[in-house]
């Protein structure tokens, strides 16, 4: 049977996979610039597009035009002519389905100064809005009145999550965006928000968080004040947050006093970075997290040329552990002080850890080694290891060539049954290696 001959059911399948496996599909090739890449695809970076298999035959066109799902995912960037809006058109047409409600997830990325009037686009956009599912605008501040259409369809019902990332913002931009804010807000199926830079930060756009439900809360960057009064509203729904940056305010004139939160249902907590004069000791004093399984510490989580705040931090994360009485699973370690990691990895209240994932660099930091040298000697000194007896994962940024005896030295001892650890894996090694990646499952 010939490719030309499949049941429409299996061919339906492999356009699917054609179009949104996202491992093949969106592989970077260095020989061909992403500005040559299509204004209207699946994603980002995609190589393989619907509208290719609908040029090969009668039959490949008229299967691949019946499955919404195929255009249904719509990313949007830098268009440059009609062409590239009446293409937009015809992915919403041929994504609606039968009764024109299939769910629509929408990207929009988009530049001053474009070389065509896009008015047209956002109205098409916007007409689809009882379809959204989620919808991703990295768009000029100057768009944005574009989207005043909106306040006549509110609320919106269908809209699971959205993420705003709006920039060269104005005074009169930010007043049109706290009105888009609160129209994505009125959908009372939404549960995940995202906010770029300059929709958060020292000025966020005010947001009735107390009337939404989410389950995914996202900044780029954030005062540490806002943050604990956003988890101090009523909304104890949230089960995963994360912050690019965490700042300081700009002025203490006038704050008043954090809050102590609690935090039910909150499971994972991801800081990438402390902006300067932030401390992760004043975060995880006011918190109490008791369902909390993820954990990430960032870069400059311990201050290296301040020992007291170093203590402190460390201090406040396990004062916070034992607090939250949780069962921390998955560890992530993005700072320099591994002397530090080490000691405190001892305590019981890491007992619970399942994945350890080391970030720092070891061209910055060569301490990592410790790490691997407590961990090799655990190995060898005990029938059952004392220091994370459930390690499952252990995962590395970056190592220097020699350490490969010392992650071989603690595979093995996961490997022959004496600990639960199950995979070692290292992203980079000095020199330019492989990655190192030990499966121990049939080891045992």
């Amino acid at each position: 049977m010939s490719v030309l001959e499949l049941p429409a059911e299996i061919l339906g399948k492999i356009f699917d996979h054609y179009v949104h496996d996202r491992w093949k599909v969106r592989q970077v090739d260095s020989d061909r610039p992403l500005s040559k890449l299509r204004c209207i695809s699946a994603y980002s970076d995609s190589r393989t597009h619907p509208v290719d298999l609908t040029h090969v035959c009668q039959l490949w066109r008229t299967t691949a035009i019946s499955m919404p799902q195929l255009w249904a995912t719509i990313y949007a960037s830098q268009m440059k002519s009609e062409g590239d809006v009446k293409m937009f058109e015809l992915w919403l047409e041929r994504s609606a389905g039968r009764d024109g409600t299939y769910p629509l997830i929408l990207s929009v990325k988009q530049s001053a100064r474009a070389p065509v009037d896009l008015r047209e686009f956002f109205s098409l956009a916007i007409s689809q809005h009882r379809r959204w599912k989620y919808i991703r605008l990295g768009i000029d501040g100057g768009y944005l009145p574009f989207f005043e259409l909106l306040h006549t369809v509110a609320p919106l019902s269908t809209l699971c999550g959205f993420q705003v990332d709006f920039f060269d913002l104005n005074q009169r931009n930010r007043e049109s965006l706290q009105r888009l804010i609160g129209v994505l807000c009125s959908s009372t199926a939404l549960r995940s928000v995202e906010f770029g830079d300059e929709s958060s930060g020292h000025n966020p756009i005010v947001v009735p968080w107390d009337s939404l439900s989410l389950t995914t809360l996202s900044f780029c960057g954030l005062e540490l004040g806002h943050l604990i009064r956003i988890l101090s509203s009523s909304m104890d729904t949230l089960r995963d947050i994360s912050v690019t940056i965490l700042q300081s305010p700009l002025s203490l004139k006038g704050l008043t006093p954090i809050p102590n939160v609690t935090m039910h249902r909150l499971q994972s907590l991801r800081i990438k970075s402390y902006g300067y004069g932030c401390h992760a000791s004043v975060a995880f004093d006011k918190l109490t997290l008791p369902t909390l399984h993820k954990l990430y510490l960032p870069w400059r989580f311990t201050p290296n040329k301040d020992s007291e705040l170093q203590t402190r931090g460390w201090e406040s994360l396990l004062s916070l552990l034992e607090r939250s009485n949780c069962k921390l699973q998955a560890f992530e370690f993005g700072d320099g002080d591994i002397p530090d990691l080490v000691k405190n990895l001892e305590s019981p209240l890491f007992e619970h850890l399942t994945s350890l994932q080391v970030t720092s660099n070891f061209y910055v930091y060569p301490d990592i080694t410790q790490l691997l040298d407590a961990l090799s000697e655990v190995c060898e000194e005990t029938q059952r290891p004392r220091m994370l007896p459930l390690l499952e994962t252990l995962i590395f940024k970056a190592l220097h060539s020699e350490d490969d005896v010392r992650v071989a030295s603690v595979a093995a001892y996961g490997g022959c049954g004496k600990s639960k650890l199950r995979r070692v894996f290292t992203q980079n090694i000095e020199a330019g290696e492989n990655a190192l990646e030990m499966d121990l499952k049939d080891q045992e």
